[in-house]
């Protein structure tokens, strides 16, 4: 057990000087003013801000390294320097690559979750429209593919927790169904879509909008 003292601890109601129990990796107690602990156990924060980690859901990388590299050691710099900031869970984030490239990116990146550094794994394509492609290297953009897919799902081991796609292309609601079955997020973005079709994956199971209105349809009185 550690107490952290002298803090000023951030929580749902506010923000209140005070201390804060751990025990291993779970909070025990939450207190105001001083602590009634030994100070031999306890960390004097000297009056620094106590807040939640952060969850990063969105990150293709960090500090000079890319999780696209394939590189467990290249992935760790980028873990690290984003745990350096606050951030406690990240799920890691690919962009549109080869069928070959996105099997062994998936795969090292899996051995990283399978040991606690990354909270899961983000597809972001390569199921996306090409007019709304942005980074994405259009020439590598494809239709849904649901064989693909559930390779793509065998070498994440159970750790691909969500995929973004663009509900309009060929196969693209099935895919957000097998997605859902999979217990894996389904997600909107980079999309040329109309309203009805958006409404069409989120009746489907899509639950998550990737950057809204960033590379979408903008918006036009007449056509949502």
């Amino acid at each position: 057990m550690r107490t952290l003292t002298n803090a000023r601890i951030v929580t749902s109601q506010g923000w209140t000087a005070g201390w804060l129990r751990v025990d291993g990796p779970r909070i025990a107690e939450v207190g105001a003013g001083i602590a009634p602990y030994p100070a031999a156990e306890s960390v004097d924060l000297g009056g620094r801000l106590l807040v939640p980690g952060w969850v990063d859901i969105h990150v293709h990388g960090g500090g000079g390294a890319s999780f696209d590299d394939g590189d467990p050691e290249r992935a760790l710099a980028a873990v690290d320097l984003h745990r350096r900031h606050g951030t406690t869970s990240l799920v890691a984030g690919l962009v549109t690559a080869s069928p070959a490239a996105l099997l062994r990116q998936v795969a090292a990146l899996a051995e990283l979750c399978e040991a606690g550094e990354l909270a899961g794994i983000h597809l972001e394509g390569p199921y996306l429209a090409t007019q709304r492609c942005g980074a994405h290297d259009p020439a590598l953009l494809r239709s849904p593919d649901l064989a693909e897919f559930q390779r793509i799902l065998r070498a994440g081991r159970g750790h691909v927790r969500m995929i973004t796609l663009a509900p309009e292309l060929p196969g693209a609601l099935e895919l957000v169904r097998a997605a859902v079955s999979e217990g894996v997020v389904a997600a909107v973005g980079h999309t040329d879509a109309d309203y009805a079709t958006v409404c069409a994956a989120f009746d489907a199971g899509a639950t998550v909008a990737t950057h809204l209105f960033n590379q979408m349809r903008p918006l036009h009185h007449r056509d949502p």
